[in-house]
């Protein structure tokens, strides 16, 4: 099913994106907290890069902002 492209819908992806990087963000430091975690766990915390996640914000933020404009 196809969704426009309007600025309620381009909130509401960029709201989702929003609280996707707040949940991982703090479920990352709650296991970075956690007493006798592996190794290999603890350097896959450290290894995530939200960049791309922030990008597609970014994004996302910008179409919204140029839709509004045209309004």
């Amino acid at each position: 099913m196809r969704v426009n492209k309007t600025a309620n819908n381009l909130q509401k992806v960029w709201d989702d994106l929003d609280n996707a990087c707040g949940l991982i963000e703090n479920s990352m430091e709650k296991l970075s907290r956690m007493s006798n975690i592996p190794k290999d766990l603890k350097d896959s915390i450290e290894s995530i890069d939200f960049s791309a996640i922030v990008g597609l914000k970014n994004e996302v933020e910008e179409l919204l902002e140029n839709l509004k404009g045209e309004i």
